[in-house]
């Protein structure tokens, strides 16, 4: 048998006679991660974008929800619009960090929900001046993502669950969706996703009361969670922007980027269930 012959991808082989495929072990999915994003714009302008062609950057997504109540949605019911193949590369993630990875875009699945919020960043902005209008999602919107995620999960068994992400865990300064109105502990209880244990919390919460995590400590919890900050020693822009990241998708009440008690016995149980290891 030539090698070239064990060259043939295995689409092929219904019309190559002569190859022989052994399927190896070393493999894995191209797919480690689902980032959730809302448009900012209606259901047209946010098909449009996700289409047109565009090299500066390119803007496209898997997976499209539209909004029912959305004038420029002119169908009866809602159906969920898929631009990309989940195998091949969509734009959607662009500049993006989570636990270590970057360029989320290669190896990610992006679903935009049609979702009108306004929340604009600049690389000068800081939290105490950026001004953001959350607005909640249809009931039906959230019962297509769910199924939609049903269907990944099975399709790609080895997501882990924290790897289910917000648009603004993998870009913390400069994107705040889905936002705090996103109902991520919903998505847990359906299977989906991450959330912290109520008691592991409160026992941090009694712990940290008297004694709450410094600066450094914090800074190592986040990086160890996933977040993208610089283990500087002081809590400067990028480690608040951090905090508040995390608390939109795990402490939606306040989202403050204050590492309060609450926020940072939540922070700790999640390590503590989903990262191996000690939390800091």
């Amino acid at each position: 048998m030539r090698i070239a012959q064990l060259l043939i991808p295995p689409l092929l082989l219904a019309a190559c006679s002569d190859v022989v495929f052994i399927e190896s072990t070393n493999r894995n999915s191209r797919i480690d991660y689902v980032v959730i994003h809302a448009t900012s714009e209606n259901f047209a302008e946010s098909v449009r974008l996700l289409t047109r062609r565009n090299d500066t950057p390119p803007v496209s997504s898997h997976y499209l929800i539209p909004a029912e109540n959305d004038p420029s949605y002119n169908r009866r019911r809602l159906l969920l619009h898929q631009f990309v193949e989940e195998e091949e590369r969509a734009w959607h993630a662009g500049a993006s960090y989570w636990a270590g990875e970057t360029a989320l875009n290669d190896r990610s699945i992006g679903i935009e929900i049609v979702n009108e919020f306004d929340c604009e960043t600049t690389p000068e902005t800081d939290i105490d001046s950026l001004q953001c209008e959350f607005l909640p999602f249809e009931e039906a919107q959230i019962e297509m993502t769910i199924e939609l995620l049903r269907g990944i999960q099975q399709r790609y068994p080895d997501i882990d669950p924290l790897d289910y992400l917000a648009h603004s865990d993998i870009a913390t300064e400069r994107r705040s969706d889905p936002g705090p109105l996103f109902p991520w502990k919903r998505l847990y209880d359906e299977g989906i996703g991450a959330w912290y244990d109520e008691e592991t919390k409160a026992r941090y919460e009694s712990e940290f009361e008297s004694q709450p995590p410094d600066v450094e400590r914090l800074q190592a919890a986040l990086l160890r969670l996933g977040y993208f900050v610089e283990p500087t020693g002081e809590f400067d822009k990028l480690t608040r922007f951090a905090v508040r990241a995390m608390q939109l998708r795990f402490r939606p009440d306040d989202i403050s980027g204050e590492p309060d008690v609450e926020t940072m016995a939540i922070l700790w149980s999640l390590i503590g269930k989903y990262r191996r290891g000690d939390p800091p």
